[in-house]
């Protein structure tokens, strides 16, 4: 067994026995437990990273047998950028939760634990397991059950927020399950007209097949169970309240990450399996295509419209996960379009695969810096923190880093994707993504100017005076300080990568 072999093993045991002891151990020694997960998850991370990045898939077979008598645990180039985003972001909000406990929960009579919640290292590294398992399984029944793990214990995390979000962590449940079942009926129906579950050898079968019909009858449906777990509108409207209202330490984690991993999947499904379904469904699936790119247009127009009206920071921050989720949809046009070849094919995915992850960096680093404030002064207002980037310009200035990936603006992560997509799109004809990228644009320059704006202004002598009696957090430890702007830093550098990512994604496409 070679070393990466090793480490696509350990990423997703690690978090797995560290979630079991999280619950065994005492409060304080649970934040240890999290931070060194944190640190070999990193390790495990870039040793697979840096052999995919030498042009080979690494796999592995479970009990020595390869599909489709085994199982197989894959990293692709796909998989390897997802990997590694989760676990930056994921080790960087673990610190945070380490050096500022009181962001992990409240118990549900109100009490903030000085040493954190006990429920959240158990759940969030539970979490962290079912993502890791999600991009490198290789079969799609696995994959099933690495996002009902992330499914679950999102839900326990957002119950952490107390009594007051215990509704919102009941409506996602209900989302999150009803997904579930949409996605097992379309596994299951793959199951039945291929034989496999292993997705290169459902590819393989499925491009021979006559009537590829139920193919695309599976393939709905799973796009319509993921479409209810990334909240893309209409089915939106679980996302705000479960993301806005659970802990500091846990929206970057929803945001940024839980949802990436149904977009994955979606990647998976509409890139691997339904381009080799064959001719017979091209129309239908095209159908299926300009459907889901009108509720992406529709998310960028109405999310943005919705962060406008916001008069506080978390939902704002919330809503403007509505609007970016529809980028992640607008290249299925492109991918059921029989003209576009291979490079176009490559560019719309390597955009949208900047954007979805830029999104991960960037909202994780806004949320981390939003609650922070919120730790700080006992309020999100916006009009209650008029003015205080004085007193904090780190945390104003890591929201600033965010929102120029957010927004796209040159040398960013989030300029390169649009970059991409858009010559992608004008490449194969699709012109109009272009005008979506651009309106997407000042949506989301407005709605991010209305969230930092106000925090540079000099505040009016009663918003200064309703804000101080709010303070609870005299000092912000530094560790908790880095995390955000290290994020924030990280979405704009990444914008520099991208001829490397760019190579990385290559590995294992199936074109």
């Amino acid at each position: 067994m070679t070393l990466s072999q090793t480490a696509l093993g350990a990423v997703v045991l690690l978090p797995l026995v560290a979630s079991a002891l999280s619950l065994v151990l005492p409060p304080a020694a649970r934040r240890w437990v999290g931070v060194t997960t944190a640190v070999l998850i990193l390790l495990g991370t870039t040793i697979i990273v840096a052999a995919v990045a030498q042009g080979s898939v690494q796999e592995l077979a479970l009990s020595g047998h390869a599909p489709p008598l085994g199982i197989a645990m894959r990293a692709d180039g796909l998989g390897a950028l997802f990997l590694a985003t989760t676990a930056a972001v994921g080790s960087l909000t673990t610190l945070y939760a380490a050096a500022l406990p009181s962001s992990t929960g409240v118990r549900l009579d109100g009490d903030v634990p000085a040493a954190g919640h006990p429920g959240f290292w158990p759940l969030w590294l539970g979490c962290w397991a079912g993502l890791n398992a999600v991009f490198i399984s290789g079969d799609l029944f696995n994959t099933y059950v690495g996002l009902e793990l992330v499914g679950l214990t999102a839900v326990g995390l957002v119950a952490l927020g107390g009594r007051d979000s215990l509704t919102a962590a009941l409506r996602y449940l209900f989302v999150a399950v009803a997904g579930s079942l949409l996605l097992l009926l379309g596994v299951g129906l793959l199951l039945a007209v291929t034989g496999h579950l292993d997705v290169l050898r459902v590819a393989q079968t499925t491009s021979g097949l006559e009537d590829s019909g139920p193919v695309l009858l599976a393939v709905g449906l799973i796009t319509l169970g993921l479409a209810l777990k990334t909240a893309l509108v209409p089915l939106h409207r679980w996302l705000v309240p479960a993301h806005a209202g659970a802990p500091g330490a846990v929206s970057p984690l929803l945001s940024g990450l839980v949802i990436k991993a149904a977009l994955f999947v979606l990647l998976r499904c509409w890139l691997w399996i339904l381009p080799e379904t064959g001719d017979g469904q091209i129309s239908g699936a095209q159908v299926l295509s300009w459907t889901l790119a009108a509720m992406g247009t529709a998310a960028l127009m109405i999310g943005g419209a919705t962060a406008l009206r916001q008069d506080r920071l978390k939902p704002l921050v919330a809503c403007s996960t509505v609007a970016q989720v529809g980028y992640w949809v607008l290249l299925l046009p492109i991918v059921t379009d029989p003209r576009a070849e291979g490079a176009v094919l490559q560019g719309a995915l390597g955009g949208t695969v900047a954007l979805a992850l830029c999104h991960a960096v960037a909202k994780a680093g806004l949320f981390l810096a939003v609650g922070t404030f919120k730790e700080i002064y006992g309020t999100d207002e916006i009009s209650a923190l008029r003015g205080v980037g004085r007193d904090h310009p780190v945390l104003v200035l890591s929201m600033g880093l965010a929102a120029l990936g957010l927004i796209g603006l040159p040398i960013s992560w989030g300029f390169l994707g649009k970059w991409q997509l858009a010559t992608s799109g004008v490449a194969a004809g699709h012109f109009w993504i272009v005008a979506v990228l651009v309106a997407g644009t000042l949506l989301s320059a407005a709605y991010l100017l209305r969230a930092v704006g106000p925090l540079l202004v000099e505040p009016e002598a009663d918003d200064a005076a309703r804000r101080s009696p709010h303070r609870r957090l005299r000092q912000v430890p530094r560790a908790a300080l880095s995390a955000p702007l290290l994020l924030g830093l990280l979405t704009v550098g990444t914008g520099l990568l991208g001829s490397w990512m760019d190579q990385v994604l290559t590995v294992g496409v199936p074109w």
